[in-house]
């Protein structure tokens, strides 16, 4: 590797997983080039500099958001193989543990990148058609919300009336949904800036600091429904 370029930013892909471009890394620091993670963490990566939102502090209001509407049964639906879909699941749990709830991992359901758009789906269906108690979802994010929204829907139940339902991320899709979903923030914008001051910093020799974390802001929409009146 020769040193033509001055620095780069980096957004981890399958974040829990092994990190099989840890040598490339390597390479880097060998060269003295910075780089900057963001939105994304690998274990063995830790000790770089990342910029990344709060992931289990979002999916935590969120749940939290969902009890206080006196929801009562609380599926929960994350990305397995990386470290976002791990914190929001921590999140999830934490919520539910403080709000006296039961965690039950028969109330999770895992998927992997590659079966993201099939798996959750046909999960949900047969939860429902097997009778499974569920009256709110926190989605790993909005994609996966309104591919839940959809399997919901084909079961002849309603949205938010049967099983409200969060997303994450605020992407503002709604596909055919005709829903506004109850989501959280993600300041693309912000991360990328963020990232990019770092980086140039870090470029002039300058020192910064290892972690930024950015906190979670909930957006309400109309895809959840108060269960307490």
């Amino acid at each position: 590797m020769e040193k033509n370029i001055d620095g780069i930013i980096i957004e981890p892909s399958k974040s829990n997983v092994f990190c099989k471009h840890k040598d490339m890394y390597d390479k880097l620091d060998k060269y003295g080039i910075p780089y900057v993670f963001i939105q994304g963490e690998y274990s063995v990566m830790q000790d770089r500099v990342h910029v990344l939102m709060d992931d289990e502090k979002g999916a935590y209001l969120l749940t939290g958001y969902l009890i206080e509407l006196g929801h009562k049964n609380i599926l929960g639906v994350f990305k397995s193989d990386d470290s976002q879909g791990q914190n929001r699941h921590k999140g999830y749990a934490r919520a539910l543990a403080e709000a006296g709830l039961t965690y039950d991992p028969g109330n999770v359901i895992w998927f992997y990148t590659e079966d993201r758009a099939v798996h959750p789906y046909v999960i949900l269906q047969e939860m429902i058609r097997k009778g499974k108690p569920i009256d709110a979802i926190v989605a790993y994010n909005d994609q996966i919300a309104l591919h839940l929204v959809k399997a919901v829907r084909e079961m002849g139940l309603k949205v938010p009336e049967d099983i409200s339902i969060t997303g994450y991320d605020n992407s503002q899709i709604r596909g055919n949904s005709g829903l506004s979903l109850t989501t959280v923030a993600h300041p693309q914008e912000e991360l990328g800036r963020i990232a990019a001051d770092m980086l140039l910093a870090m470029i002039r020799g300058e020192e910064v600091e290892k972690r930024v974390i950015i906190d979670p802001e909930v957006i309400i929409g109309n895809s959840c429904v108060n269960r307490t009146t």
